[in-house]
């Protein structure tokens, strides 16, 4: 190991040992949103590989987003807005060992980082409150968190945006407990192209809805940024489908019969951007 790369180590690790932003854990996370009508905007590794000038799989690095990253991570006066970021900067606790060894990796480097934008006296939630079971050797408190989850969106008017291949809650039960759910459709892959686009079809149509879920990588936290800004309330809810797929299929939960199929997803949509 270089001396170099060995001194980051020391130094991300000695931060561990010393400081500790003020982040809420997932349970205390999802009773906030369900306690306060606010939005959330996430920054996990993606969004700060992105700040620090590298890509992640389905968004190639622009010099734009990363400064509008930045810039949302060290400088939030948004009151409608919160910002969430991985809990792991703190603590690993109850993941699992692939995944503690995934953060722990990924701290020894950008601990640093992670405390230098986002300070040591603000509030913030977990980002990783929408992976909330594949991640735990325990899954026990997953049912919990799911289920509270799903209270956010409880009989209400939903509009989702997301990526073409994403699809979520179809074939599931996440969103079975809705009042009624339309989509904007865009690209799955580098959907920053589509900004501008995507915030114009989504403010035409927001007060027709009690809440906006956006799926949409690192596009997500800025949408959630300026969405929330015009006061309408957004959640960025991540790969929380993926989740709730893998949570169904190893039988945590029955089947609802409200569950929406293919043919009804396609109904649902009202833009493709």
């Amino acid at each position: 190991m270089k001396l170099t790369t060995y001194l980051v180590y020391k130094f991300n690790r000695f931060l561990k040992c010393f400081i500790r932003l003020n982040i809420l854990d997932t349970e205390r996370s999802i009773d906030f949103l369900l306690g306060h009508p606010i939005s959330l905007a996430r920054f996990g590794d993606g969004e700060m590989n992105i700040i620090m000038g590298g890509d992640v799989h389905f968004q190639s690095y622009n010099k734009e987003l990363a400064i509008r990253l930045l810039s949302l991570l060290k400088n939030n006066k948004n009151s409608n807005l919160l910002i969430g970021i991985p809990l792991a900067i703190n603590s690993t606790d109850g993941y699992k060992k692939n995944v503690k060894e995934f953060w722990e990796m990924n701290m020894d480097t950008g601990r640093m980082h992670w405390i230098r934008y986002s300070g040591i006296k603000r509030q913030f939630l977990n980002a990783s409150l929408t992976r909330c079971y594949i991640d735990y050797e325990q899954k026990t408190m997953s049912k919990i968190w799911f289920e509270k989850l799903m209270l956010l969106w409880f009989d209400k008017k939903i509009l989702i945006v997301e990526g073409e291949t994403s699809k979520l809650g179809v074939n599931n039960s996440l969103f079975s407990n809705v009042s009624s759910i339309d989509r904007i459709i865009t690209s799955s892959s580098n959907a920053w192209s589509k900004y501008d686009l995507l915030l114009k079809g989504i403010l035409e149509v927001a007060y027709d809805y009690d809440m906006i879920l956006v799926s949409l990588g690192p596009t997500a936290t800025i949408l959630a940024e300026d969405i929330s800004t015009q006061g309408h309330r957004i959640i960025d809810i991540g790969h929380l489908n993926l989740e709730y797929n893998k949570y169904v299929e190893d039988g945590w939960v029955e089947m609802s019969t409200n569950v929406i199929d293919d043919k009804n997803y396609f109904t649902q949509i009202v833009k493709q951007i």
